[in-house]
């Protein structure tokens, strides 16, 4: 039970990495106001500090599991995750 709520945290922080990601590439890179990527890279740093801080706990948090279920386990969720994040890109037309 703790392998597969493990894997949904995965898909989940997985998706939010690709999704911001995504976000600051399409938005911030490209817009009038954030020409400079300097400024943009100090917006999305923090974001990614915090998904990388949930990931650690996760990964901390599941002592019983051998390390290397739980790395087969991230790279299942990953997939998972960046087919979830095309599917909804496509959706929202991205």
């Amino acid at each position: 039970m703790n392998n597969l709520k493990f894997f949904v945290y995965q898909v989940m922080v997985s998706f939010c990495g690709i999704a911001v990601d995504i976000l600051f590439r399409e938005f911030l890179y490209e817009s009038s106001f954030f020409s400079n990527r300097f400024i943009s890279a100090l917006i999305e740093t923090p974001i990614n500090i915090i998904l990388l801080y949930f990931m650690l706990k996760l990964y901390l948090s599941l002592t019983t599991t051998k390390l290397r279920y739980r790395i087969l386990i991230h790279i299942a969720a990953f997939i998972v995750g960046t087919i979830f994040a095309g599917l909804m890109g496509s959706l929202m037309g991205f």
